[in-house]
């Protein structure tokens, strides 16, 4: 139990810490309530603008494969699963975007009010006001409100990651039984998001060692086994229990999905060499014929893989080889030309990150579109409304703004890791942000060797994980300011 800080040492901290801000000061909680009043307006808003959804190509598939029960696409099955259970058609979709708004925003409120409580528990009570002004514009970045209604699986990956990590901040403060019971719910979103995207794979590990930091005993060696242990059973048992569940809903797909990921990978990346190359036809190490090789060079462009289904030249070169004779090409490619591989990958990488602006990146979707047979499956009509115009029109404001751009997002998490280590954080939720941080990192990381599209919703799971920890230092950081 957490020792009871005497009432005068508590006022003496208020009154250091009013003496020491040049701001106004607000109280911890207040704040806490503050932000989740506001979280919870900007939460109802984007569901009755944005229900039942936005919905594209990917959508449309995935809500056919809910449909008839099986996998006719390389997507992971579990979002197909999920609006299969919850009902298909317009229902799923509009549900999805209340789990989206709910989970994103309400881990924003959650985050604010458990990193504060932690500052209640060690006699720290008070933020300036313009501390709770930073986390209020975090809160309603725009970013969130526009995507929390598109029906990709890139968005319910970011929503159950992002809630993940906001149980796990909740699991770290209060009572014995509600610090369970939220690292049980952080476990169960994030077994979900394990086997919602790819990332999960490499992400969801970090964040599982934050749960057992956000549970971590003091003293007995005993429990400390028994925190690890449970937490890894747990987690092992939802994701097997939940796996189960999908299959049984959806069929797997005739074809290896990771296979054909791969394909389009190497596929990709000999377009970048022979393209990034000033070699001529006859000197690369697989061999290309002149007119396969000029043609490539016209349509190859880091932006996407597609491009390159435009030539039959491409097909013709390497499309029809098999897999194992593609990855040799590809290896003896990349021993030949690993500078023109390095130009290409950071040509990708810095397309994605938006280094060379929106263009090509899809940076927002609206309406319904799709295959009409699918669509006409579930009974779901195309088109736009007055309300996807609208979307769109608040999205369009923010092109030119940084926040659509995710280098900017990137050098965020690069500063919130630099304030991060001045900001006296308690030791817990330093090492649970840690966590978190390389989390993010590591999704950015993943897309260096993999990006084959710049589409921006790619890396949206890593915007709302920086933006809370910025409400991480926000709310519990205690950097010294100067006096009056």
């Amino acid at each position: 139990m957490t020792p009871e800080v005497p009432s005068a040492a508590v006022h003496h901290q208020a009154s250091e810490d009013q003496q020491s801000y040049r701001w106004p000061v607000v109280s911890k909680s207040q704040a806490g309530v503050l932000i989740s009043v506001i979280a919870g307006v900007a939460a109802c808003t984007c569901i009755a603008l944005q229900a039942p959804g936005q919905v594209s190509m990917d959508t449309s598939v995935q809500l056919y494969e809910a449909s008839i029960g099986q996998s006719i696409s390389y997507n992971p099955p579990f979002m197909s699963a999920l609006m299969r259970w919850l009902g298909g058609g317009s229902v799923a979709t509009s549900l999805l975007v209340l789990i989206n708004a709910v989970l994103l925003y309400g881990s924003f409120a959650l985050t604010a009010v458990s990193v504060g409580n932690m500052g209640q528990d060690q006699g720290r009570d008070h933020l300036p006001y313009w501390r709770i002004i930073l986390a209020i514009v975090i809160v309603l970045n725009p970013i969130i409100f526009l995507y929390a209604g598109i029906v990709w699986k890139d968005v319910l990956f970011a929503s159950l990651l992002t809630s993940g990590c906001a149980l796990t901040l909740a699991a770290s403060t209060g009572g014995i039984y509600k610090r369970y019971a939220c690292a049980l719910g952080a476990i169960a979103v994030l077994a979900a998001g394990m086997i919602t995207r790819q990332q999960g794979i490499f992400m969801v590990p970090c964040i599982l060692l934050a749960v057992i930091v956000a549970l971590w005993p003091s003293n007995s060696r005993n429990q400390k086994f028994y925190v690890i242990a449970g937490v890894i059973a747990a987690f092992l048992v939802s994701v097997t229990v939940l796996q189960k569940r999908v299959d049984a809903a959806i069929k797997p797909p005739v074809k290896v999905a990771t296979s054909v990921g791969f394909r389009n990978l190497m596929i990709f990346d000999l377009a970048g060499m022979v393209s990034d190359s000033d070699r001529q036809a006859s000197d690369y190490a697989f061999p290309i014929s002149p007119e396969q090789l000029t043609a490539i060079r016209q349509i190859y462009t880091p932006e996407r893989v597609d491009t390159l289904d435009r030539t039959p030249f491409t097909q013709a070169w390497v499309g029809r080889l098999p897999n194992s004779e593609l990855s040799d090409a590809w290896w003896a490619m990349l021993k030949q030309n690993p500078g023109a591989y390095a130009e290409h990958r950071l040509s990708a990488f810095g397309k994605l990150i938006g280094l060379y602006g929106l263009e090509g990146t899809l940076p927002i979707h609206i309406g319904v579109e799709g295959n009409p047979s699918y669509l006409k499956q579930v009974g779901i009509g195309e088109g736009r409304d007055q309300r996807s115009q609208l979307i769109y029109d608040i999205a369009v404001q923010y092109f030119t703004w940084p926040i659509y751009r995710h280098f900017f997002w990137l050098g965020a998490l690069v500063l919130a890791v630099v304030i991060g280590v001045y900001a006296r954080l308690p030791r817990r939720l330093l090492l649970i942000s840690a966590l978190i941080a390389a989390a993010t990192a590591l999704m950015y990381a993943s897309y260096l060797p993999t990006a084959i599209a710049a589409d921006f919703r790619y890396l949206f799971g890593a915007i709302p994980l920086v933006m809370m920890l910025f409400m991480v230092l926000l709310m519990g950081g205690r950097i010294t300011y100067w006096k009056r």
